[in-house]
């Protein structure tokens, strides 16, 4: 079992000890093979944690998850959509083709010089989403140089901004955050708003 994978586990089992229904509604995760194949064909550059990701548990149902005032049910708790790979996928390809718009765009700078946008930096072939927010902005894992398997906030009208150096430190923060009573679900085993703001995590 590799690291990503026996940190969702651990994250999994605390959820369903205090009471979350969530593994009642995760799917059941795709071959390896099949997640690289799909995201080969969407030109996507992934870091091998995602196609682990997808391996472990390919989503859930968001319209069989349990929800209460606070939210839906979710493995973590900001980002409450835990999207199947093929709307993973279509969120991906929907913001190249923005970034590719863009790149097509000469913009003009404050000081009148004309310039493009280069579509890598609006939304890089190495990023692809894992977690979605409430609105449109999105939790994904980069992999580009130094900066490979670390897991950044895109919100989407701002500058991306790292948070966790892996997915693997990611999910233990939540899980770590259960345990020492930082995060608290409520009796439909949602993350409470109230803890999850005075906790301080960002995922």
């Amino acid at each position: 079992m590799t690291e990503p994978t026996q940190a969702l586990e651990a994250l999994l089992t605390e959820l369903t000890r205090r009471g979350s229904l969530l593994a009642n509604f995760l799917e059941p995760g795709l071959p390896s093979e099949q997640v690289e194949a799909r995201l080969v064909e969407l030109g996507a550059d992934p870091h091998p944690d995602v196609i682990e990701l997808y391996g472990w548990h390919n989503g859930f149902d968001r319209f069989r998850v349990p929800t209460s005032s606070n939210g839906i049910v979710s493995l973590v708790p900001s980002h409450v959509e835990f999207n199947p790979l093929e709307e993973a996928a279509e969120l991906f390809v929907n913001w190249r083709q923005r970034a590719e718009s863009a790149g097509a765009t000469p913009v003009r700078d404050i000081d009148g010089v004309w310039r493009t946008v280069d579509p890598e930096e609006v939304w890089s072939r190495s990023w692809f989403p894992i977690f979605q927010g409430g609105g449109s902005e999105v939790i994904f894992i980069e992999n580009r140089d130094h900066d490979a398997g670390s897991v950044w906030l895109h919100p989407i009208q701002d500058a991306p901004r790292r948070l966790y150096d892996s997915l693997a430190d990611a999910i233990e923060s939540v899980r770590q955050a259960l345990v020492h009573g930082r995060l608290q679900l409520d009796s439909h085993g949602v993350f409470t708003f109230e803890s999850y703001i005075a906790s301080g995590l960002e995922i």
